[in-house]
């Protein structure tokens, strides 16, 4: 349950949300036209799926709007009995189902709007990997931008430390013991890192990559942790059978400043990561 709502979007959580409440009120319509609810009143249920799908588009002032529609064609649907029987017959009916529709409105909108708010403010500041639990590739891209700017400004250096996994060395594993797999891969190397380091994770088509960002430290130290960093990952697949593991993973290491092309090739693998992870609203799927 927390994996799928860390990885949820607006759109998606829009699209579910839609589905349950559709659902919802068709059943209770259903239900009224079985117990044969007067016509007009089930209608007027229905109005509440107008309303429903205006402020999950358009928020509160969509909601709104579709409120008046919904009165309007509620007054609409008993106008035959208001001329056969006069306005105050239907004068309390009429405005409790204006209350209604106003309320659903104005509620479900301004929730809806709330929810929309709190949801994006979420994947703006997520920064963690659903498969491994370490941070992802848009956590990356700013540590990195931090690194640079201190490194530029204090004359400092910081290297990172890569460790490219091929997605066909996973291929031999259970699809269920893959995700354990992962997950307890990013524990374990969260375990042998110093407090400043901060190892990240991304996959593409073709490859799960593991960054670890390491502060103060030059390109040998770099060197050396990258070849301990393959030695235990490769070893680590191989126990739980990835085929091959430990001759198929590569690492590399890259120190700022001196390494910039370098870097700047890694950021932008990873920059096509996070568009990955976090498509814009309206990219096709």
């Amino acid at each position: 349950m927390g994996d799928m709502l860390s990885s949820i979007d607006y759109p998606r959580a829009r699209r579910l949300l839609i589905l349950a409440g559709l659902a919802v009120l068709l059943i209770i319509a259903f239900v009224m036209y079985l117990r044969r609810v007067d016509t007009p009143e089930v209608i007027a249920t229905l109005f509440f799926l107008v309303i429903f799908v205006a402020f999950m588009f358009y928020g509160l002032k969509g909601g709104l709007i579709a409120a008046v529609i919904a009165i309007a064609g509620y007054i609409g649907l008993r106008y035959d009995d208001i001329q056969a029987v006069g306005f105050g017959t239907f004068a309390g009916l009429i405005a409790s189902r204006s209350v209604a529709f106003l309320a659903f409105g104005t509620i479900g909108g301004w929730a809806n709007e709330q929810l929309e708010g709190a949801l994006e403010k979420l994947e703006i500041y997520d920064q963690i990997d659903d498969e491994t639990r370490l941070f992802n590739a848009r956590f990356f891209l700013q540590d990195t931008d931090l690194e640079k700017s201190r490194s530029e400004r204090y004359q400092t250096i910081f290297s990172v430390a890569v460790c490219d996994i091929p997605s066909t060395t996973l291929d031999g594993v259970d699809r269920r013991k893959r995700k354990t797999l992962l997950r307890d891969l990013g524990s374990m190397l969260k375990e042998g890192l110093r407090t400043v380091d901060r190892a990240t994770h991304g996959r593409t088509s073709t490859r799960h990559r593991l960054a670890v960002v390491l502060p103060e430290t030059g390109p040998e130290g770099a060197q050396i942790f990258a070849d301990r960093l393959v030695e235990r990952v490769g070893k680590y697949l191989q126990e739980r059978g990835a085929a091959g593991a430990q001759g198929a993973v590569k690492g590399f290491a890259i120190t700022y400043p001196g390494d910039e092309e370098a870097m700047t090739t890694l950021r932008a693998d990873f920059a096509e990561i996070d568009k990955a992870e976090h498509p814009p609203e309206n990219a096709p799927a």
